[in-house]
């Protein structure tokens, strides 16, 4: 998106160039262990390692017109997200009826959901728990989203403070 935002992760993720899109009208940046990119274990890795995944859009219309007021946000976001089509656009496969929203916190002007997806085409290796922020830089929308692995699945607690780390290093890089 011509440098509009810098994606920056925690310690020990890098960026999967090979699955890497970046164009005019969005972006979508898939972070790994460095390690397993590069399959070099001398690389760095994180202690529990997930898929993080960012993308990132044009701010939608009235997005923020709720941002300065943390219950309303959390209002708006939770009308949105638990709607049909809030649903929709959290699952894998667009279909409303394959995600179930577990939790939703606002701060700071960024909402965070957890939600659980059973869409067919997820893949195996990953977990049907995703934790996801949604933030505001500058005029754009970045979904920032964390999901454990099924074979090293991460707990809630776990799940969110990555979630946190993650927002605050693409905060850190967008100042």
């Amino acid at each position: 998106m011509s440098g509009a935002v810098t994606i920056a992760a925690p310690k020990g993720y890098c960026v999967d160039v090979s699955s890497l899109r970046d164009q005019t009208s969005g972006a979508f940046v898939p972070l790994g262990a460095c390690a397993a990119l590069t399959r070099n274990a001398a690389d760095p890795s994180p202690k529990s390692p997930a898929f993080l995944a960012a993308s990132v859009t044009d701010q939608p219309a009235g997005a923020a017109v709720a941002d300065k007021d943390p219950a309303a946000l959390t209002a708006q976001a939770r009308r949105f997200l638990e709607s049909t089509a809030g649903r929709a656009a959290l699952s894998r496969s667009g279909d409303a009826d394959t995600v179930a929203v577990l939790d939703l916190k606002t701060a700071s002007g960024v909402v965070k959901v957890l939600t659980r997806d059973s869409s067919d085409n997820r893949p195996e290796s990953l977990s049907d728990t995703t934790w996801r922020a949604f933030l505001p830089v500058g005029d754009k929308l970045v979904v920032a989203s964390v999901t454990g692995f099924t074979e090293h699945p991460l707990d809630q607690r776990n799940g969110l403070a990555q979630l946190d780390k993650f927002i605050a290093a693409i905060e850190k890089a967008n100042p």
